[in-house]
Formats: structure tokens, C-alpha cells, sequence
């Protein structure tokens, strides 16, 4: 018991986050055709006219260089003539659609889709067209990274973790954003946060000199992205905060719950939804992008494990666990940011409170491992076979028609799975005070299905 307890005081789950005053480098272990087309030789030449090019200026057709002459040949010409008008409008056609691509990749559209069928080449694309999506970002002393989500205008929308504006928060610094291949800084907005799932949205009123493509509103950011374990994924961002940099993994787990650091305060604990990559996610790329292999954000990159002090929000080096790195699946980040985006208060979003736990009792079963969620619904559930399980109800205000036992098979329309990011996910869209339909349960007891409704809570984006 007590060695356990010493290796869990050594190994903590820490933001990716690198402070300049204490920013280190520390090293890692470990048949020919006839001139008149038919083949063969023909029977009949064609008719030549020889002249010198001054007195018949206005002759059309192909030409060809013959013992210093220039002769006419009237069913070449008529090749000749398709094949140059041909050439002419390829170019043209070639000319005007990289004018309208570049033009229109400018403005922000949708990003281009990736998908050659081979690892290597999938990866560099990826590289190649995802970096310009992920920008440096400062607060303070304190370096991160962001994703581009959009742009309206000349103002740019990003996300980013929100531990890495800590410093907003406690001396009123203003985050900056430095654009992929750009020299300055330029000051940005927040438009909202949320300190549980650590995340925040900024805006800054620039023109970027390279391309800034449109993911929120394209199939690049989607709540449905299918996301497998062993998939090959790229994290970019503001590495040990020296710039930019991309580094290739997969998938290690799909959805897990991570114990970590409340932000701002170590000595509390929270349990948030992950998904864990071997693609590197090291100091300073706290905030930057872990795409797919089409180029599709599925994560935003937060947590690191270290078996030391780690690199928190003040900074410093650690020995950080290799190959191991915790994104916010894009389940979870779709659902806060369209949150942020539709309260844009400047402040921290109202999300539905919902706690979250490991490693419980249930049923007297020593050491059973689940995933318990308490629900603001008078009832609390956990993951037990895969299934979302009823598992408690509030005894002194029990709800109607659910009891320990029932399983959630659908919220709204959408079937629940075992994965518990996306439940998280689909249950963060609603919210008390939301303008949509309200929050329907449909709960399966004893092979019969039915419907519950949750009034105080409608769908909010």
C-alpha cells in the first residue's frame, strides 16, 4: 500500500503547457500513323502549295519546315488548329481554377480533403495542409498552442485549452496569437471558457498570410467523426514553445476517464473525458490539433502523464512518460465550443453539471472498475457489460418511470454507445434555459422500451 501510494504521488496527468522563464531542454532515454491519318502509306499525297509567307499572310492552317521552304498542308492545319485552340483552353481552364482555389482557400472554405490510401503520404499532406491550421499562443509567461476554426471577415476564431490563459484569469493579461509563418503577435479576444473540460474560445481581428480553413461548419469538425483504436493520428502544435512542429502516433484508447489537477488549484482532483495518443503532446502543445488521417480534427491536445513534478501551467522540465498523451476527444470539444460560441459572454459557459468517477463498488463486487456519471435527473448511471445503467436515484425526490436497473438506450434520436466521450458529448448539447426540443431518454426495462422526458433540459446549439 505504501509503494502504491508513493508511485501515485510521482505519476500525475499535467497540461502540455510551457513557461519561457523556465522553459528547458531535457533529453529523452530510450504502327506509325501516315500523314493522312488511316495508317499505312497512302495512296495519294495531298496537294502542297509552296509560297513564302509575305504575299499570303492571310493563310491558315499548320505548318512545317521543308528544304528551307514553309509548306501549307490542309488536313494537318485542321489538326494543328485543334490541337493549339485545345492547349490554349487547358491552360486557361488550369489558370483560372488555381485564381478561384486560391482565392476562395484564402477566405476561409473548406479545407481540402486528404485520403491517398497510403500511411506516408496521408501523414505528409496532413502536415503539409493541417500546420497553417495551428497557431502559437501567449499569455503572460506562459506558452501553448490553438486550432483555427473559422474565419468571418478578418476575424478569426480559435480554440485552445483554458489553462494556458491562467493568466487572464488572475492578473487580466490578454492572450496573443502568433498565425503559422507569421512574425508578430496579435491580441486576442475571449469569447468564453469552461474550467472543467478546460477549454476556451478566442477571436482575433487579423488577416493571415497563409490559408485559414473553415473546419467548424465543414466535415473536418464533426461530432460523428468515427474514431478507432490503432488509427494513425497527427498532433501539431507549439512544441516546448519553439514554433509549430507535427508529430505522428495512433489511437491508444479511444475514450477513457483521466484523474488530473483541477486548473489552478493541484490539490484538487477532477475526472475528465480523454482519449489517449502516442502522438507526441509535449509542453507547449496544450491547445494544438490532433488530426486524422483526412485531415479531420478528433482532438484538441491537453494532458501529458509525468513521473515527476511535471510541467504544470508555472512551467519548469519534468521526465515526462513517453507515448503517452491525453487529447479532448471531439465529442466533448464540439459540444463546449458550439456552447461558448452560442453564449459568447466572455465568461465561463453554463454546462450541465455532470460528475464523473472511477473504480467503484457496485453490488458488493470488490474492485469493480466502471464508469459512474451522476446526472442532474434525480438519478445517477454507470457503465456496467457496456451498457449506461441506472444505478442510483435520489431517494427523497425519486423520478417517474426510472429505476435502478433500466438502461439508457437513446438520448434524443441518437443510439448510446459504450463509449463514454460520446455520451458525455450528446448530453453537453443540452442545457437548462436551452431554446430547443427537450432532453429525451429512452430507457429499456425488461426487454420494453419508453419514452422519459427531461423538461428543465433542452438542446442548446
Amino acid at each position: 500500500m505504501n509503494d502504491k501510494t508513493e508511485n501515485e504521488n510521482k505519476s500525475q496527468n499535467v497540461p502540455a503547457t510551457v513557461d519561457d522563464g523556465q522553459r528547458g531542454v531535457v533529453p529523452t532515454d530510450g504502327g506509325a500513323l501516315s500523314a493522312d491519318g488511316r495508317g499505312g502509306v497512302p495512296s495519294e499525297q495531298p496537294p502542297l502549295r509552296v509560297y513564302d509567307g509575305e504575299n499570303e499572310r492571310g493563310m491558315g492552317g499548320g505548318y512545317a519546315s521543308v528544304k528551307g521552304k514553309r509548306v501549307f498542308g490542309g488536313v494537318d492545319g485542321l489538326v494543328w488548329i485543334t490541337l493549339i485552340v485545345m492547349t490554349v483552353l487547358c491552360i486557361a481552364v488550369g489558370v483560372c481554377s488555381s485564381l478561384l482555389t486560391a482565392h476562395f482557400m484564402k477566405s476561409g472554405e473548406r479545407p481540402p480533403v486528404i485520403g491517398t490510401g497510403d500511411v506516408q503520404q496521408n501523414i505528409a499532406a496532413v502536415v503539409s495542409t493541417r500546420k497553417s491550421c495551428v497557431a502559437e499562443l501567449a499569455c503572460g509567461s506562459l506558452r501553448g498552442s490553438c486550432v483555427i476554426m473559422k474565419r468571418s471577415g478578418n476575424t478569426v476564431y480559435a480554440v485552445t485549452n483554458a489553462h494556458i490563459i491562467e493568466r487572464y484569469f488572475d492578473g487580466g493579461i490578454l492572450p496573443s496569437v502568433r498565425f503559422y509563418g507569421e512574425d508578430i503577435f496579435y491580441a486576442a479576444t475571449v469569447v468564453g471558457y469552461d474550467l472543467h473540460y478546460d477549454v476556451a474560445v478566442l477571436t482575433v481581428e487579423h488577416k493571415t498570410a497563409f490559408t485559414v480553413y473553415d473546419l467548424d461548419g465543414s466535415d473536418g469538425f464533426s461530432p460523428d467523426i468515427a474514431v478507432n483504436e490503432g488509427d494513425y493520428v497527427v498532433s501539431i502544435g507549439n512544441a516546448m514553445g519553439f514554433g509549430i512542429a507535427a508529430y505522428d502516433g495512433i489511437v491508444s484508447r479511444k475514450s477513457e476517464l483521466l484523474e488530473c489537477n483541477e486548473l489552478f488549484d493541484a490539490s484538487e482532483k477532477k475526472t475528465v473525458p480523454v482519449m489517449r495518443t502516442t502522438a507526441v503532446i509535449n509542453a507547449g502543445m496544450s491547445g494544438g490539433g490532433l488530426f486524422d488521417m483526412k485531415g479531420r480534427l478528433v482532438g484538441l491536445g491537453t494532458y501529458r502523464m509525468s513521473n515527476s513534478a511535471g510541467v504544470d501551467t508555472d512551467g519548469g522540465a519534468s521526465a515526462d512518460v513517453e507515448d503517452t498523451g491525453f487529447a479532448t476527444p471531439v465529442s466533448i470539444l464540439y459540444s463546449v465550443y458550439k456552447r461558448i460560441l452560442a453564449q459568447s459572454n466572455g465568461g465561463e459557459v453554463g454546462l450541465m453539471p455532470i460528475t464523473l468517477k472511477r473504480q467503484i463498488k457496485i453490488d458488493h463486487a470488490e474492485n469493480a472498475v466502471v464508469d459512474w456519471l451522476g446526472l442532474p435527473f434525480r438519478f445517477n448511471c454507470a457503465y456496467i457489460g457496456g451498457k449506461l445503467t441506472v444505478v442510483s436515484l435520489d431517494l427523497a425526490s425519486p423520478p417517474a418511470n426510472v429505476n435502478i436497473g433500466d438502461v439508457i438506450t437513446k438520448i434524443g434520436d441518437v443510439k448510446v454507445s459504450s463509449d463514454i466521450c460520446e455520451t458525455i458529448g450528446m448530453l453537453l448539447r443540452y442545457n437548462r434555459g436551452g431554446a430547443g426540443n427537450s432532453l429525451k431518454l429512452t430507457v429499456a426495462r425488461g426487454g420494453d422500451e419508453r419514452v422519459v422526458t427531461i423538461d428543465e433540459y433542452r438542446y442548446a446549439i
